[in-house]
């Protein structure tokens, strides 16, 4: 119980995780204002960029990329802080000898954080897409296979912290996991998927399958697309599980 409250202090009393999941909130919703206005212009309008509509249970799901990136930036501050210029590690292992135990704490909490700000961001985005798009749903009260997306959506982005965490343990440093997982975030995996179908299989990719529009044609099933994505938390997580357990700091 110490070390969870320890933990819990060291994450929720830093003001970048309130800014993080402030902006992560407040800045996707007027985005989601704004696109839902344009899916009110006529079909053939200039200022849209595709005449084909968006199935009513994929709207707005668009926008899900803007504050995945901010959570992927959160997970890695969270692996690679204590790592910086005053090793603050040193201190905390000092207090919690027991490394398995910290580690797993520290993930829990960046599980529990990333998806309440993944829910929380993407249902007031549902929300605000049907309500200003007229789309004829209940905003409200949604449909269950939108809910279902909102599921695989907080999933997806939980996940996708766990995977930047477990790099950023593994490389003792922020900077990795912003390397390798933020280009797939803003779309990277998407684009080679729709030429090698190999890409699809990559974490980010996979796990956009759980609430992406089939129809594109570039995503796993969404079981498979979840089953992929989460043997790659499983595999890296553990990974780092050992690698933090019996290494020096």
């Amino acid at each position: 119980m110490n070390l969870f409250r320890s933990e819990s202090t060291k994450l929720f009393t830093n003001v970048t995780t309130w800014i993080i999941a402030g902006v992560a909130i407040l800045a996707t919703w007027p985005m989601a204002l704004t696109n839902a206005g344009a899916s009110n212009l006529p079909a053939d309008d200039p200022r849209l960029f595709s005449s084909e509509p968006v199935p009513l249970e994929f709207q707005g799901f668009e926008m899900a990329g803007y504050g995945y990136v901010l959570v992927v930036v959160l997970a890695a501050l969270w692996a690679g802080n204590e790592y910086g210029s005053g090793m603050q590690i040193r201190t905390t292992l000092a207090a919690t000898p027991k490394r398995g135990r910290l580690f797993l704490t520290k993930s829990v909490l960046l599980a529990v954080s990333v998806g309440s700000i993944g829910f929380i961001t993407m249902t007031g985005t549902i929300v605000i897409t049907h309500m200003a798009s007229n789309s004829g749903l209940g905003p409200w009260t949604l449909s269950p296979e939108i809910w279902k997306h909102l599921g695989g959506v907080t999933l997806a982005w939980t996940l996708t912290a766990l995977i930047a965490f477990a790099i950023g343990s593994l490389a003792r440093t922020a900077v990795l996991p912003l390397l390798l997982v933020t280009p797939l975030v803003i779309g990277i995996g998407d684009f080679l998927a729709s030429f090698w179908s190999g890409a699809k299989y990559l974490p980010v990719t996979a796990g956009a399958s759980m609430y992406s529009d089939p129809a594109a044609g570039t995503y796993l099933t969404p079981l498979t697309g979840g089953i992929v994505q989460g043997l790659w938390a499983l595999v890296l997580l553990s990974t780092a599980y050992f690698a933090f357990s019996g290494r020096d700091v």
